[in-house]
């Protein structure tokens, strides 16, 4: 009696990730030398700057090719998309919506919920993924959480946030009171 095995999962029937570019080159003396002007502080910020963004490029570039390499070997779903966001958020600001359209792609395929962009106050890009949801069946469970928020913004201290846009949806003066909006609106997936 032969016993058959299971066939692999097929790597057609997953979204594929498109290639990433080339690796990005590293500026040398004969690249800079077309932006030098002759102001020896200028000049030093260019070269600063343009190692900054070469550096930047080749990292988003090799989170890129990771995640790549991930999904080519079956990893799972959510490991590839962190690294698809390490890409991201490796990325300079000129490159990021190619790694952006990768990320959206992925988890509109998978249905991946729980994450959001967004700057913060000092105007630095985040992804918050820290809190993923994949599967339909589990609905908005674990969509909200209760900021609290004592000393500034009195007399409603407790804020309901969505992980899903960033956003407060409810306020209130009671972290109980806001645990209960949580449990009326997150239906049970059973």
């Amino acid at each position: 009696m032969t016993e058959t095995l299971p066939a692999p999962l097929a790597h057609a029937a997953l979204p594929l990730l498109p290639d990433p570019p080339v690796q990005p080159a590293y500026p040398t003396g004969d690249t800079l030398r077309p932006l030098l002007t002759g102001d020896a502080n200028r000049d030093l910020r260019t070269a600063f700057r343009l190692h900054g963004d070469a550096k930047a490029r080749q990292a988003a570039h090799g989170h890129a090719v990771h995640a790549t390499m991930l999904h080519a070997t079956g990893a799972p779903v959510l490991v590839v998309f962190r690294a698809l966001v390490a890409a991201e958020l490796a990325a300079p600001d000129d490159t990021r919506p190619w790694h952006a359209a990768r990320i959206d792609t992925w988890a509109a395929a998978h249905g991946i919920r729980g994450w959001h962009r967004y700057t913060d106050h000092q105007g630095e890009y985040h992804i918050a993924a820290n809190r993923l949801r994949l599967l339909a069946e589990d609905g908005d469970h674990g969509r909200h959480y209760v900021h609290t928020a004592t000393h500034t913004h009195r007399p409603l201290t407790h804020w309901v946030i969505d992980r899903d846009t960033g956003r407060t949806v409810y306020r209130t003066h009671s972290g109980a009171i806001a645990r209960q909006w949580i449990t009326a609106h997150e239906k049970d997936p059973s």
